[in-house]
Parts: structure tokens; C-alpha cells; sequence
């Protein structure tokens, strides 16, 4: 939280100076200054180690019993919007929203924990092997979304480099999904949320004074924050996308 209120800060700041320096903003060909507005569309690979850690499901405050689950999916349809503020073609600041639908296999375990005492009164949380669930597995359909806030940087300015157009992306959010496997042997649903980050490296080629055409290589990490065992709280997508970017 307190990442992202430093770069709403940092935000207010750029938008302050933008407005002190016009120039910073005022549209120019093929250079990002003024709005800016990138949307993409590409394949994404998701996985993610989940659980669901349910203390006193049993009414007894010395039970525990852990549901795991682990899917791994594609997507061919990840889109993805971005808009803000460009600043002097060297770096946009921008909030960012995606979406996908994902297709993969989801694995489910199960655990029970149980408190075991002795004479002494000394209790030991042991595993109870005789409740132990075999894994299953089945097909596994996951939706999930993000929204955050970032900045793209443009760090070569020479309109003759071959490497004009290089950009390198990060953002801060919050991620929701929600899978869903039918017959795996146990809950055929699970879903959590998790604070995490976004990083993006591509390049852009320019149509005309205002519209650009690139590619970006993507990597996104989650921590899990919903109710989880601490081996299974962990949330990843690789992706690679088309983009559109104006201003």
C-alpha cells in the first residue's frame, strides 16, 4: 500500500510540473508527450500455487484442514489497456487494466491437521494420514483481472536509431481470479487476490505522427493473500502481446 500511494504521489508531482513545463506535454510527431493510450492483445501462460487454509471447519479449534490447488493455462486473448500521460517522449505515467480467460488443468490435494496431546498435556499439530485425499486432476478454466498503476519509459531518443521506440514497462495493482475444474474430487472451484507487479520490455514502431505498432514481452508476479498455506500463495503469468499505442 505503501508503494502505491509513493507513485500517486509521484504522479500528482509529474502532473504539476507537466503544467509548469508545457513543453513536457505538448504533442510532437512520433514522440509520446500529452495523453497517452496503449492497448494490446496477446498469449499469456498463467500459473498459480492456491489454497485454501480453513481453520475449525470441523468446529474444533485444534482442526485445520488445507485444500491445495495448482492450475497452469494459456490464453490467446490477454487485452490489456493502458491510460495517462506521456512526459517529454521519455516516460508515460499511466494506470493499467487487463483481462484473460484462461484454459489449462487444475491439480487438487487435501490435508487435515489435528492437535495431538499427551499425558503431559504437551499438543504436537500432526497430519492425519488416514484423511489424506490422493491428487486429482482436471480441466481447469481460469478468469482473472488486474488493475494498477505504472510507467512506461522511452529511453532512446534518436528518431534514427534502429532502437528508437524501446520501451520498458512497470506497474504496481491488485490481481482477482477465479478458476473453475469440474470433477477434480473436491472443490471444483477456487479463487484468491494478492498485491503484485507487472514488468514489460518491447519495442514500437511508428505508422504515422501518432500511432504506434509494437511488441512486449511481459512478466507478471501475485502474492496470494486470501486464506492461504504459505507453500501455495503465489500467482504468475509470462505473456507475449500486439500493441497500439497513441500519443
Amino acid at each position: 500500500m505503501k508503494k502505491v500511494i509513493a507513485f500517486l504521489v509521484l504522479c500528482a508531482v509529474s502532473f504539476v510540473c507537466a503544467q509548469s513545463f508545457p513543453s513536457l506535454g505538448t504533442p510532437a510527431p512520433r514522440e509520446h508527450r500529452g495523453f497517452y493510450n496503449s492497448t494490446s492483445i496477446g498469449f499469456a501462460y498463467n500459473w498459480f500455487n492456491n489454497s485454501l487454509n480453513d481453520l475449525h471447519k470441523y468446529g474444533n479449534e485444534f482442526d485445520r484442514d488445507i485444500d491445495f490447488f495448482e492450475y497452469n493455462g494459456f490464453s490467446f486473448s490477454l487485452i490489456e489497456f493502458k491510460f495517462g500521460y506521456a512526459l517529454g517522449n521519455i516516460v508515460a505515467l499511466h494506470t493499467v487494466f487487463n483481462m484473460g480467460f484462461f484454459l489449462g488443468s487444475m491439480d487438487y490435494y487435501n490435508e487435515e491437521y489435528r492437535f495431538v496431546c499427551n499425558d503431559e498435556d504437551v499438543c504436537l499439530e500432526t497430519r492425519d494420514e488416514k484423511n489424506i485425499k490422493d491428487p486429482t486432476s482436471g480441466t481447469g478454466y481460469n478468469f482473472r483481472m488486474y488493475l494498477g498503476f505504472g510507467s512506461t519509459f522511452y529511453p532512446i531518443q534518436d528518431k534514427n536509431s534502429p532502437l528508437y521506440g524501446l520501451f520498458v514497462g512497470s506497474s504496481f495493482g491488485y490481481t482477482l481470479f477465479v478458476a473453475i475444474s469440474p470433477g477434480i474430487g473436491g472443490p471444483d472451484n477456487t479463487g484468491n487476490g494478492g498485491i503484485g507487479f507487472q514488468v514489460e520490455v518491447g519495442k514500437e514502431w511508428w505508422m504515422n505522427d501518432h500511432f504506434s505498432i509494437g511488441v512486449g514481452l511481459g512478466f507478471a508476479h501475485d502474492g496470494l493473500v486470501w486464506k492461504t498455506a504459505d507453500s501455495h500463495k503465489s500467482d504468475n503469468i509470462l505473456s507475449l502481446s500486439l500493441r497500439l499505442t497513441r500519443g
